[in-house]
């Protein structure tokens, strides 16, 4: 009967341990930013951990880097991500006032993107069609700049 008290105890000890592991493993994501059409100003980008306030509510994301454009590209890296899913918003914020700017029609009039590079048509692309997934300890992606 001890024998058999002590396997239990040490099965869900092991799966405790296993469980602790895997909520506490990160990564790094390194985001390659190609495409802008001068070095003026400053990129401001977001990392959002879910699609509240994706692409534009800074407000709600989870992180956000600014950084230099250094011959029309920039590389920006977030250290100490937890596993999951993610997506990114990209603006170059030529004027340096930290929003993107819109034309009377909403059309932007700065550079932007999204992480996967999707299409875009109507408004703004989605955190689904955005999204990826960190479940490694390095991941590299690359965002091209549009420009409307």
């Amino acid at each position: 009967m001890q024998t058999f008290v002590l396997s239990i105890i040490l099965i869900f000890g092991m799966v405790s341990i296993c469980i602790g592991q895997n909520t506490n493993e990160k990564g790094e994501l390194t985001v390659k930013l190609i495409g802008f059409r001068n070095d003026i100003g400053q990129t401001c980008v977001q990392l959002y951990n879910n699609p509240k306030g994706f692409p534009g509510k800074y407000a709600n994301a989870f992180r956000i880097i600014r950084s230099k454009i250094k011959n029309d590209q920039a590389t920006i890296e977030f250290q100490e991500l937890p596993y999951g899913s993610y997506a990114v918003s990209v603006l170059h914020d030529e004027d340096m006032n930290n929003k993107l700017e819109l034309s009377f029609l909403g059309i932007p009039k700065e550079g932007c993107a999204v992480s996967n590079n999707p299409k875009i048509f109507f408004g703004p692309p989605s955190f689904e069609d955005s999204k990826f997934e960190i479940q490694s300890d390095t991941k590299t992606i690359e965002i091209r700049l549009k420009y409307f």
